[in-house]
């Protein structure tokens, strides 16, 4: 699902369907589009079975239907890499604390090959939308680590600036120590980093040292605020 400028309609396939974004957050012209990739779709059915939107003229009728898929194939296939072409929603003006908001962050887990129904994927797909681009995952033996890991694909995906989850499985039933090795080593790197930038008296803008020790990063808008600035200390220390 994804919410968009109206502008991006005028080159759409005659068959890509939209509607008009309700509510005050969207600004005037917001469209959103849900689309379906009919190559990847497995025909669960689970998505019409729990779809609450019902015709009042159409007994039996939902928002979501299941059809044949031969005389929709081609065209659908179109309205997809049409729909991956429309850039995704800045993830800073999303209300991510939302139902709603966060069903327009792009997932970062996609495609998994797990069994068609799967009822866990839906919600690794839900926490990577939300952490997926700061996110590491420590997994233990078992159905998340055979679709996670079905080398040589990956159903976890990065992002337009790179960034997505980082990944790793322990052969064994060990995964809370295992991701808690990933949390010490990264709270270590963090220590250094921060005694690193403490000592460059005079070689970092002083105020971008104190922006970087001291950031707020709880919100989606504080992370993205505190990337700004990392780069520009990428830049500095070239």
């Amino acid at each position: 699902m994804k919410a968009y400028d109206g502008e991006w309609l005028k080159e759409a396939p005659e068959t890509f369907k939209s509607m008009d974004a309700r509510g005050r957050e969207w600004p005037d012209n917001t469209k959103i589009s849900m689309q379906v990739s009919p190559e990847d779709c497995t025909g669960c059915e689970l998505c019409v079975v729990v779809c609450p939107a019902k015709d009042r003229t159409q007994v039996g009728h939902k928002a979501l239907n299941m059809e044949a898929i031969e005389p929709h194939l081609e065209q659908e296939a179109e309205n997809w890499d049409y729909f991956l072409k429309i850039p995704e929603y800045k993830r800073e003006d999303l209300k991510t604390e939302t139902v709603k908001g966060s069903q327009f962050l792009q997932p970062l887990f996609e495609f998994s090959g797990a069994c068609a129904g799967c009822g866990e994927t839906p919600y690794i797909k839900l926490v990577t939308q939300l952490y997926g681009d700061r996110m590491i995952i420590a997994n233990a033996t078992g159905c998340s680590s055979i679709y996670g890991g079905n080398l040589p694909s990956t159903p976890y995906s990065k992002n337009s600036q790179g960034l997505g989850p980082a990944w790793s499985n322990s052969l064994f039933e060990d995964n809370a120590e295992f991701g808690l090795g990933f949390r010490l080593t990264i709270d270590k790197q963090q220590e250094q980093a921060r005694e690193l930038l403490t000592s460059m008296n005079g070689a970092v803008d002083a105020n971008l040292k104190e922006e970087i020790l001291n950031a707020d990063q709880t919100t989606e808008p504080g992370i993205f605020e505190q990337r700004e600035r990392v780069a520009k200390l990428k830049e500095i220390l070239k």
